[in-house]
């Protein structure tokens, strides 16, 4: 069975508690992603993620669709 893997991402744009909410909204709602919290106060996201499931690029792809950019 294979693990999850973690990963951290630099956001940019975000400036409130709804600019983050809405990141991790969009990740969260991702099949493949277990867990997603963004630190709003360190600009990141944090995600929890089946490989085999999800890439990398399609975790990149949800940020920006919901109007924010990866860094």
């Amino acid at each position: 069975m294979p693990e999850n893997k973690w990963l951290e991402m630099k956001i940019s744009g975000m400036a409130c508690a709804g600019c983050s909410g809405a990141v991790q909204k969009a990740l969260s709602r991702l099949e493949g992603v277990s867990s997603a919290k963004v630190d709003l106060a360190k600009k990141t996201a944090y995600v929890d993620y089946d490989p085999e499931k999800i890439t990398l690029q399609d975790l990149k792809n949800a940020v920006e669709k919901s109007g924010y950019k990866v860094v």
